[in-house]
């Protein structure tokens, strides 16, 4: 079982990092610790870079064990603070940019949590699909076993049938023997009361046959009739075949009539129209012509008496005396 990771572990992994040379991740951090997730390492992470610039500040915050000689820490403490001074200028921006690449790293690896969660909820979607799936294989299992041993007690009830069926067939081919050698007698005593019953019955047949030569006759007779009429259904068959074609043609040339007539009809209107405008035009020329006229009669009879009274008067004759 994996072991818990505190605070405090994450930061002595940063600070063994940063004193490396290596910038804090997530991955770095979860290496140099051996354990841990992301989720736990990451606010952790976070925690130490806040208080990281603090921490550079106080010189003691990263310094050797105590057990060293104190001129030996007095050099590293000479050495650091002209380190310190020394780097203190670009640090800031430095630090920055570490801390701006680190939250830029923890963000991706929160956006990896986030993808793991997510594929992590789309197994367990299959999962449960999966296991839907197998509970619906093995109800079909279970109801294929359910006909199955249905289907066997049907089958071994069958087979108990079919026993029953064949012990009854047995007796039933016993009591048939023995029906059979009765029968067999009465049989024998039929037969002997069929023979007067044969003849009788043979005269019987003859009269029938008699009978039904008269009425093979009949039938080749009425056989006849019938061949007859067929043809003559024939006949009319044909003959309604030409009357039909004779009154297409008919109705064809009757069509053919209409139409012509129907043409004439149409040229008859035309010529009776140019008659009619003919005569509109003729009776307005006598129209034009009885008013000339009437002009003329009026203008005579205007100068009538005029030529009345200039005319000589004719002399009476003398009758010679008697």
């Amino acid at each position: 079982m994996a072991r818990g990771i505190s605070e405090t572990d994450v930061w002595n992994a940063c600070d063994a990092l940063l004193l490396a040379g290596a910038r804090p991740t997530i991955e770095r951090v979860r290496q140099k610790i051996g354990s841990g997730s992301p989720n736990t390492v990451s606010p952790f992470l976070e925690t130490w870079f806040k208080h990281l610039g603090g921490r550079i500040k106080d010189p003691g915050a990263f310094s050797a064990p105590s057990d060293i000689p104190d001129s030996v820490q007095q050099a590293a403490k000479h050495f650091w603070e002209a380190a310190l001074a020394e780097t203190r200028r670009d640090f800031d921006q430095r630090l920055q940019d570490g801390m701006a690449a680190a939250i830029a790293n923890v963000e991706s690896e929160k956006a990896r949590a986030a993808q793991s969660d997510a594929a992590a909820f789309d197994a367990a979607s299959k999962l449960v699909h999966l296991q839907g799936q197998l509970a619906q294989h093995l109800a079909t299992i279970d109801a294929e076993r359910l006909a199955r041993a249905t289907a066997l007690a049907d089958l071994a009830n069958a087979r108990q049938a079919i026993e029953r069926l064949e012990a009854r067939l047995s007796q039933a081919e016993e009591t048939l023997n023995v029906e059979r050698s009765q029968h067999r007698e009465t049989v024998e005593m039929a037969a002997q009361r069929a023979d007067g019953a044969i003849r009788r019955a043979a005269l019987e047949i003859e009269q029938e046959r008699q009978a039904r030569a008269k009425a093979d006759k009949a039938q080749d007779s009425l056989r006849a009739q019938l061949s007859e009429a067929q043809g003559r259904m024939r006949d009319l068959a044909v003959l309604h075949a030409e009357e039909t074609t004779s009154l297409r043609s008919i109705a064809s040339a009757a069509q053919q009539g209409m139409k012509d007539l129907q043409d004439a009809l149409v040229e008859r209107t035309e010529d009776s129209r140019r008659l009619r405008d003919e005569v509109n035009l003729q009776r307005e020329e006598v129209l034009r012509a009885t008013a000339q006229a009437q002009a003329t009669r009026d203008l005579l009879h205007q100068f009538r008496p005029s030529v009345a009274t200039t005319r000589p008067k004719r002399a009476k004759p003398v009758r010679p005396a008697p």
